[in-house]
């Protein structure tokens, strides 16, 4: 009978396998000596079932079975015991603490801009004062409560300063003015 594998399995593969199987299966049969053949080697008479006529013999001549050679652990390893019943040990599930991010840092203050204007001159008419104001290329001419840009109003003029009040934040502001008599 010629043995056939497939193309896939190489011949001496397959041998190699076989081999393997079979020196497997040697040293796995390999059993210490019990105490009964460890009894039977030192010249102790061990009891050897005899045989009749009709078959085995009968059950009153067999030896004793054995109870500790079934559950007899390879004294050199530990091995662990595959069809014991597992049970997993779940970690708890992580706590979700949740902490309150701390607030945003309240909006700083807001600030009095600085004065856009400078000073250029001045009218004196009576009782009547005008000051003559420049921001950028325009040019204003102002008395004491007019209002410059929707945003400053004037609050008053003295010989040495114009005195402003930022209508946004109410806030004062002065602008110094030199005298030149």
């Amino acid at each position: 009978m010629k043995l056939t594998f497939p193309r896939d399995i190489p011949r001496r593969a397959a041998l190699v396998v076989v081999a393997l199987a079979l020196i497997a299966g040697v040293v796995a049969g390999r059993e210490e000596p019990s105490a009964d053949t460890q009894a039977g080697r030192t010249g102790e008479s061990a009891s050897v079932p005899a045989t009749n006529a009709n078959g085995p013999a009968s059950q009153a001549t067999l030896p004793d079975l054995d109870l500790d050679k079934l559950a007899r652990t390879n004294k050199n390893t530990k091995i662990a015991n595959l069809f014991a019943p597992k049970v997993a040990t779940l970690a708890p599930p992580p706590v979700n603490v949740e902490i309150a991010p701390s607030p945003p840092p309240p909006p700083p203050a807001p600030t009095t801009p600085p004065l856009p204007f400078r000073y250029f001159g001045k009218l004196v008419d009576g009782d009547r004062t005008v000051v003559f104001l420049w921001k950028n290329s325009d040019g204003y001419s102002v008395a004491a409560g007019d209002t410059v840009d929707g945003s400053y109003r004037i609050e008053s003029i003295t010989d040495s300063s114009v005195n402003f009040i930022y209508l946004p934040l109410g806030s004062k502001q002065t602008l110094p003015i030199a005298n030149l008599d």
